[in-house]
């Protein structure tokens, strides 16, 4: 596995993680039994700012992973 792969793999699996615990703290702010919008109002400038944050790392490992389809098509195909 080379160094892309391992990159891609480690950041999928630390976007991952992150994401749980973010769920994980909503699912935790559920009244009675349920989630509603009501319930979720305090939450939403914490979870707008999450949001703007991860997209400084979501973009970067789309592009990785686009970079590693196209790397695995390239050899499939093109290469022999």
């Amino acid at each position: 596995m080379d160094i892309w792969s391992k990159l891609f793999l480690y950041s999928s699996a630390a976007i991952g993680a992150v994401v749980l615990l973010v769920a994980l703290i909503v699912l935790s702010n559920a009244q009675d039994g349920m989630l509603t919008i009501e319930g979720l109002q305090h939450l939403e400038a914490p979870l707008t700012s999450f949001y703007e944050m991860m997209l400084f790392f979501i973009y970067p490992w789309m592009a990785l992973s686009l970079f590693i389809f196209g790397r695995f098509l390239y050899r499939t195909f093109i290469q022999k």
